[in-house]
């Protein structure tokens, strides 16, 4: 009998450590492909004339589940397809999944901003920026606890400033210890703020992100898009405004994919998730991938068969390879 009760209580054990573990959240991450969109029918024109494609313009996305129990890290594991990192290597240590999903809401609004500018100034339009937000504050840096997300920089060291060029130059002119005097525009008040120069990355610092505002553009671009957050659409963005815009067909009948932040000046930033984005677009039988050149190492060894990379750094090498199509075969790939 005691033995009996002995091996009864184990099994009792055996069946509370599985179901325990059924609910454990491991610290990680699971990457698997995500959904393609084309931009093209995406994009929404009011103010002035639009041209239709015979290809498309496919942005990637990556999908991302960061709520992953034990056993299902077991069967990610099994999943070539997924790709599992620690949470920490992803997103920022101390932020929820509520705060990541704002941040990525957040950067896609900025995203398709930043790529309506990119693409009006490339067809010729002068857009300056009229303002300078600060988008996020640094933990610990000196502009912890005196500059706040949301305020507006009107004025460095009593000169006006329009522009994040601008602030960044006034702070970079001073030596670390000095102090930076800002002007800001809390809700409808006005606060003279004064913080200390650091140290960081061997450049001075106060430990703010910003963004240049702009003023209603000259022309009206809606992207209209669902579920999907973060940067890394931008050159894809920037590209099918371009194509709606101009009455030459960029796409040239091709079904072109690709990926990048896109910047102010027009440069492609490096993305995460791009192995998964890969095989998603080679999944829908697409052949050619723009790639940020800064990303090329992370896909080596994990490109498919028949999906040929053309690696760009900048909106302009993006432009110069859609319009020339012979070049796919001599384009710079990873």
């Amino acid at each position: 009998m005691r033995q009996r009760m002995t091996v009864g209580v184990g099994v009792l054990a055996l069946v509370a450590l599985v179901f325990a573990l059924n609910f454990y959240k491991l610290p990680v991450v699971a990457l698997s492909p995500g959904p393609m969109e084309d931009v093209l029918v995406r994009i929404k024109v009011q103010g002035t004339r639009v041209y239709d494609s015979k290809g498309k313009l496919y942005l990637t996305s990556v999908g991302v589940d960061d709520n992953v129990r034990f056993y299902e890290a077991l069967l990610d594991l099994a999943n070539r397809d997924v790709q599992l990192l620690p949470r920490t290597q992803v997103f920022p240590e101390d932020d929820s999944t509520d705060e990541i999903d704002k941040e990525n809401v957040a950067l896609m609004d900025l995203s398709k901003e930043t790529a309506k500018v990119v693409a009006l100034r490339e067809l010729g339009y002068d857009i300056e920026p009229s303002g300078v937000e600060v988008t996020q504050i640094v933990s610990g840096a000196p502009a912890d606890g005196k500059l706040e997300t949301g305020d507006r920089i009107v004025e460095v060291d009593d000169r006006a400033v329009t522009s994040t060029d601008q602030v960044r130059k006034a702070i970079t002119g001073h030596r670390v210890g000095e102090r930076v005097a800002f002007r800001v525009t809390r809700g409808k008040a006005s606060k003279e703020v004064s913080v200390q120069v650091q140290a960081a990355d061997n450049q001075p610092r106060v430990g703010v992100v910003l963004r240049d505002l702009f003023p209603d553009l000259p022309v009206k671009v809606t992207i209209e898009t669902e579920n999907i957050g973060g940067p890394s659409a931008g050159l894809m963005f920037a590209l099918s405004i371009i194509d709606r815009l101009t009455s030459e067909d960029l796409t040239g009948g091709r079904r072109i994919a690709g990926t990048g932040e896109i910047t102010l000046d027009g440069s492609v930033l490096p993305v995460g998730g791009v192995a998964e984005k890969l095989i998603a677009v080679r999944r829908r039988g697409v052949t050619t991938f723009l790639i940020p050149a800064d990303n090329c190492g992370d896909v080596r060894g994990r490109v498919p068969d028949g999906l040929r990379l053309v690696k760009v750094s900048s909106l302009e090498e993006a432009l110069r390879f859609l319009r020339q199509p012979a070049a796919t075969a001599t384009a710079p790939g990873c």
